[in-house]
């Protein structure tokens, strides 16, 4: 992304614009332990690495839309 990356979308999202409930899946190929905890701190709700199942994903977000 050419002016922020994604852990700064998530954290201006999460933090500066006052959207903590906003649900937010990093979907990487960055897998590094670095990377994950990263992704916690900026507020991610989920952090899911490439390759991954695309039911998964689809399960995570009927998870969170049936709350």
């Amino acid at each position: 992304m050419p002016r922020m990356n994604g852990f700064e979308v998530c954290h201006a999202v999460k933090n500066k614009l006052g959207m903590p409930n906003i649900y937010i899946i990093i979907l990487t190929a960055k897998g590094q332990e670095f990377d994950k905890q990263k992704g916690n701190e900026a507020g991610a709700d989920l952090y899911m690495t490439k390759p991954f199942d695309p039911d998964e994903i689809v399960e995570k977000a009927i998870k969170f839309l049936s709350l």
